[in-house]
C-alpha cells in the first residue's frame, strides 16, 4: 500500500504538535489518515488471530491489500500550553525496556508479513526524549543491543547484556531474532518552547522476512 506515514506526520504536526497519550496519538494519526484518504478503511486495536492476544495499533485496509502501524509514545516530564491547552505528560523512564519494546514491534510486525504476502508494516515512535536518538553509545550498557541512536543498523539476534538484571528484563527475556535489516533514521516533528520541548520520530517500514 502506498502510505507515505512521514509525510502524513508532517502534516499532522501542524495542528496537533504534542499529545496528551500513546491512546491520543493513535486516535489523531488514525483521524488524520481518514480525512485525506476516505476510501481506505482504518481500525483501531485490531486483534490478531488466537491464540494471540495481540492487537495492532492501526490496521488500514484498502481492498486485499492492507498496512499494519505500531506505535510508541516515549515522552519525558513536562507540563506545556500549546493554544490554551494543557499537556501534562507523564514520564517513560525505564529507555532501556522501552527500546526493546519498539524492537519487539518490529519483530512482531514480521511474523504479521510472513503469513500476509499482500500486507505492508511499519513501526512509528514518537518521543521527546533525546535519550533515545542520541544514545546508548557504548557496548557496556545491559540494552547496547536495543539502542535506537540516530544512523544504527539493527538486524539478527538482539538480547540483552549478561550482567542485566533479572528485574530489569522481567517479562522482556526472549531475545528478538529480527530477519531484516533496519537502519535508525529520525526526523522532526515538532518543537514546543520549554525542557524536553523537541518532538522527533523514528519511521522503520518492516521488511518481509
Amino acid at each position: 500500500m502506498d502510505l507515505d506515514i512521514p509525510h502524513l506526520l508532517i502534516d499532522l504536526a501542524a495542528r496537533r504538535p504534542v499529545f496528551h497519550s500513546e491512546a491520543d496519538l493513535q486516535h489523531e494519526l488514525a483521524w488524520h489518515i481518514r480525512e485525506l484518504h476516505p476510501d481506505l478503511q482504518v481500525r483501531l486495536e485490531y486483534p490478531l488471530a488466537r491464540p494471540s492476544n495481540a492487537a495492532i495499533d492501526i490496521l488500514i485496509r484498502n481492498g486485499e491489500q492492507a498496512m499494519a502501524l505500531e506505535l510508541k509514545y516515549l515522552c519525558q516530564r513536562v507540563d506545556y500550553d500549546v493554544d490554551g491547552e494543557p499537556f501534562s505528560l507523564k514520564p517513560q523512564g525505564a529507555q532501556d525496556i522501552r527500546r526493546y519494546d519498539v524492537l519487539k514491534d518490529v519483530w512482531r510486525m514480521e511474523q504479521f508479513l510472513a503469513a500476509r504476502p499482500t500486507a505492508s508494516a511499519a513501526v512509528l515512535a514518537l518521543t521527546n526524549d533525546p535519550a533515545y536518538w542520541r544514545g546508548p553509545r557504548g557496548l557496556s550498557t545491559c540494552d547496547a543491543a536495543f539502542a535506537l541512536r540516530e544512523g544504527r543498523s539493527v538486524t539478527g539476534l538482539l538480547d540483552w547484556a549478561p550482567h542485566t538484571g533479572a528485574g530489569t528484563k522481567r517479562g522482556r527475556e526472549t531475545a528478538i531474532n529480527l530477519k531484516g535489516e533496519y537502519r535508525m533514521t529520525w526526523a522532526d516533528y515538532s518543537r514546543i518552547d520549554g525542557a524536553f520541548g523537541e518532538f522527533r520520530f523514528l519511521y522503520v517500514p518492516v521488511a518481509r522476512p
